[in-house]
């Protein structure tokens, strides 16, 4: 894990400015394009998007890097790669959080996801298990509408800075998905990069 002053280099004047903001998550929805049709044959619609997501997600190290507080100074750490929860449907109407660790073999982590969708969806109470953790991204899909803009519910903590990344359905060959990042590690560019990353392992 590499760790960084975020007081020094050439993001500092930004980091400084966004880190006082109230408010420093920002939201860009963007389509990318998606053979669905070939991805349902391999492993899955959900299961390949998760995948690519996943592992779109990591290859933007600034998606990686996390604020932390020591000794009341900022630290920003960078993990090597970060996990994910995503929402489990459930019969009720409800949903749960469920974990998944990354994998870069796509047909391996495919291939385990519907289990854990299900083993997730059976656990009683809401599991919150992995929350404490700040190598993850905070994942969740809306397969029932075209997603063309969000706003997450937060918690309100200064310090709160996981990515949340959200996607919907796939209409004419194109998903629009949400990404959203703190602004003192993230600018629109790095969100840039994360599209681009993704859709080339969708399309």
């Amino acid at each position: 894990m590499r760790r960084i002053d975020p007081t020094v280099g050439p993001r500092a004047a930004l980091y400084r400015h966004f880190r006082a903001f109230a408010s420093p998550m920002f939201t860009l929805v963007s389509p990318v394009r998606v053979d669905a049709g070939r991805l349902k044959s391999e492993g899955g619609l959900f299961p390949n998007l998760l995948w690519a997501v996943l592992e779109a997600a990591n290859a933007v190290p600034q998606l990686r890097q996390r604020i932390r507080v020591e000794d009341g100074r900022d630290v920003v750490v960078e993990h090597p790669a970060v996990d994910c929860t995503c929402t489990a449907a459930r019969d009720d109407g409800t949903f749960q959080f469920c974990f998944f660790g990354r994998d870069g073999d796509r047909a391996r982590f495919t291939a385990g996801v519907p289990a854990r969708l299900r083993g997730a969806a059976g656990h009683e109470g809401l599991d919150l298990a992995e929350q404490h953790r700040d190598d993850l991204l905070y994942m969740s899909c809306l397969p029932w509408i075209e997603v063309t803009g969000v706003s997450h519910a937060m918690p309100g903590d200064p310090d709160d800075c996981i990515p949340r990344i959200l996607w919907g359905r796939v209409v004419d060959g194109r998903l629009s998905v949400a990404a959203t990042a703190h602004h003192a590690l993230v600018d629109g560019r790095h969100l840039a990069v994360f599209f681009a990353e993704l859709e080339a392992r969708l399309s």
